[in-house]
């Protein structure tokens, strides 16, 4: 009987770390960006890995003023929408294509000032390609 429930013990434990393991691996991953937008060249971020299926987020803390736009590029290839916005807020940019196919691959967040921005805009934030 002790042996049994020893046995039930360690399938347990076993089960729950598997879990928890599963589920630290579907949180996406964020990295911090900063720095000024110039009017006629785009701020990049470091590269960064694709983990899943799921699109990019571009979580943006700071905006100086003015109109901004961000997409994901893979090389010199746009590989997500592109999204525009002038304030905070939380920017969706879906993948074009197969998101899948990118799993495990460099791409980078771009940043580049709007049609009508006519002046280089600081901003910082945190982005995940997910």
């Amino acid at each position: 009987m002790k042996k049994s429930k020893l046995f039930a013990s360690i399938v347990a434990v076993s089960l729950l770390t598997i879990g928890l393991g599963s589920f630290a691996k579907a949180s996406p991953t964020y990295h911090e960006y900063s720095g000024k937008v110039q009017i006629i060249s785009d701020l990049e971020s470091n590269d960064a890995v694709k983990e899943n299926t799921g699109s990019a987020y571009n979580l943006v803390s700071y905006v100086q003023r003015g109109k901004l736009v961000s997409w994901v590029e893979k090389g010199n290839r746009n590989v997500t929408t592109k999204e525009m916005y002038s304030e905070r807020t939380t920017v969706l940019m879906d993948y074009l294509g197969n998101a899948s196919s990118l799993i495990g691959e460099n791409v980078y967040l771009n940043i580049s000032t709007s049609i009508g921005t006519f002046e280089s805009v600081d901003t910082a934030g945190t982005w995940t390609p997910n």
